[in-house]
């Protein structure tokens, strides 16, 4: 019994708090403006001409007047979607002698200050001295999401005796005003999605009667900018559907209707809106400058990063190469189109990884370790002519290496492939090679570990390597051929010997060795006992055209796989 009289008393609460939040959220509807006085107390309306300056109070009369004041919004209807907006102001205050009435006055920006004033008839004055007495009023019209400034004085008017308040009135969001107040009946659109025909159809319910109504899709930011879909649903007939179509599923992309009346107010609905993935494509690589960009769609907080991938970790930030954007085009110069150099999107909302050079037919150059002449060495094939460095380090992570010493850098030949100069054969367990392009901005780190020595040579079994390439060996018959050729002519003597060591240190290459004089051949880069010298090898170019042709402006969209154009 008890248990069942504690759940009607809570069906009683909730049902009490329904009612309350209902009556809260629903605008109350009036016949007619007009004003009102408590029970026994006989009062006219007139409107308030007095312009005298407040009087100084009698003594003991602010003990025993006070005033109180509550506003909120009305509702007076002609017709259906024919309402209009007014204020109720109540105010009550202590009767007293030296009070012949109140006045409530409103004034919102850009209009003048409007007043009614209500006075008490002396017979009701003497009658009701002491008791606390209401006046209501609700003939203030006033308009959707106004801001009014409210205040209720006593007459004669007593100086520092009034209440005031600002009041603001409920807007187009409020669902009685979207149904009711013309100025906010934007019509309610709802919508089926064709993927495959990349088109919308579109339905309008509850839009203003009598008049054309209006759909169009829009790109939305700070304005609604159309995209050219678009559509005049006509008075005349009863069916308000119609199709529209798209190009790109964007989030920004909104289906906005008004009805064709000045100043109508307009409503949108974005059917892609947690569609964000859309917004990572169109990402841009000219060639020519070697410039990566991306532009957004839609208007949006981005912050856009270069990063490395890799499988252990993630993608590594590049230093220096973030950008934050809302609108226009992000840009990096002088960039590298390495299949592992990726763009990081991160918002709000999360972070976006993609990465434009994915796949062989971008990569523009390569370096591996590989079997050259019964020897560990590290092979370059390019289809440009970058500048690498080569650093000895020791492995510290996916991309990290600890200790780095440059050891080598040099040019590579288009479309040749270069061994440099470098032993490995002695190179420990945690030793690595690490390479990468330093005539570019922004370039990705290739790292080779682990070269484990063997009886015949050695074997290699690098780390990170980039997509392998089938390599032309032409450096290794070319110094054997060389080699004799030089042993067949006994005239050139030792300075013929002098000049095919140097050409062994870098294949071929012209060299200059700085610091002390040590052999090239037998050095080992990573050996804490020894230290390698600085060498700079610049290897003669076939030809003298640049690294890209003139013409060659590629979006990676649409990117054609020539590996001679690159």
């Amino acid at each position: 019994m008890r248990s069942a009289l504690q759940l009607l008393l809570l069906l009683l609460l909730l049902l009490g708090l329904h009612t309350c939040l209902s009556h809260g959220n629903k605008i109350e509807h009036i016949q007619q403006c007009g004003s009102y006085c408590s029970q026994g107390l006989h009062c006219r309306t007139r409107p308030y001409l007095t312009f005298t300056p407040c009087k100084n109070l009698p003594e003991g009369l602010q003990n025993d007047v006070s005033l109180n004041m509550s506003v909120y919004t009305v509702m007076r209807c002609t017709g259906r979607q024919q309402c209009s907006l007014f204020l109720q102001v109540s105010g009550s205050l202590a009767m007293n002698e030296h009070v012949k009435g109140v006045s409530i006055c409103t004034v919102a920006a850009g209009t003048m200050e409007r007043c009614r004033t209500h006075v008490f008839h002396k017979a009701a004055q003497k009658q009701l001295s002491g008791q606390q007495v209401e006046v209501q009023d609700n003939c203030f019209e006033v308009a959707v999401g106004q801001d009014v400034h409210v205040t209720l004085k006593t007459v004669p008017e007593f100086c520092h005796l009034r209440v005031s308040k600002t009041y603001s009135v409920p807007g187009c969001s409020h669902a009685d005003l979207q149904k009711n107040v013309p100025e906010c009946i934007a019509g309610k659109i709802t919508y089926q999605l064709n993927s495959e025909r990349k088109a919308l159809s579109i339905s309008v319910t509850d839009m203003l009667e009598n008049t054309d109504y209006n759909l169009r899709l829009c790109h939305k930011g700070y304005i609604c900018r159309g995209t050219g879909a678009q559509a005049l649903l006509k008075k005349e007939y009863p069916q308000k559907n119609a199709t529209l179509t798209y190009t790109r599923p964007l989030p920004c992309l909104c289906i906005e209707g008004w009805s064709s009346v000045f100043d109508a107010p307009r409503v949108q609905v974005c059917p892609f809106k947690n569609n964000m993935e859309e917004l990572w494509s169109g990402v841009a690589f000219d060639s020519v400058k070697q410039t990566l960009s991306w532009e957004p769609a839609c208007q949006t907080e981005v912050a856009v990063t270069l990063c490395q991938n890799t499988e252990e970790s993630g993608c590594q930030n590049l230093a220096n190469s973030t950008q934050s954007v809302s609108r226009g085009k992000v840009s990096f110069s002088t960039v590298d189109p390495h299949p592992r150099l990726c763009m990081k999107f991160s918002t709000k909302m999360g972070s976006w990884i993609k990465c434009p050079f994915a796949g062989s037919d971008f990569t523009a150059w390569d370096i591996e370790a590989a079997m050259v002449d019964g020897k560990t060495q590290l092979v370059v094939t390019s289809k440009i002519r970058p500048t690498l460095l080569l650093s000895s380090c020791r492995r510290a992570g996916p991309l990290a290496c600890e200790g780095n010493e440059d050891i080598l850098t040099f040019n590579v030949v288009k479309h040749q492939s270069v061994v440099p100069n470098l032993t490995l054969a002695m190179c420990g367990e945690n030793c690595c090679i690490q390479a990468r392009r330093i005539d570019v901005k922004y370039a990705a780190k290739v790292l080779l570990c682990d070269f484990n020595s063997s009886g015949t040579g050695g074997a290699t079994a690098p780390v990170v390597s980039t997509s392998h390439w089938q390599t032309v060996w032409i450096v290794a018959p070319a110094i054997g051929l060389l080699t004799a050729l030089l042993v067949s002519i006994l005239t050139i003597g030792t300075a013929v010997t002098v000049i095919t060591a140097h050409q062994r240190k870098c294949g071929g290459a012209v060299c200059h060795v700085t610091g002390s004089q040590h052999n090239a051949g037998s050095a080992n880069p990573c050996s804490p006992q020894h230290t390698q010298p600085s060498i700079q090898c610049y290897y003669p170019a076939i030809e003298d055209t640049p690294n890209f042709e003139n013409s060659e402006k590629t979006n990676l969209l649409n990117w054609v796989k020539k590996d001679s154009t690159i």
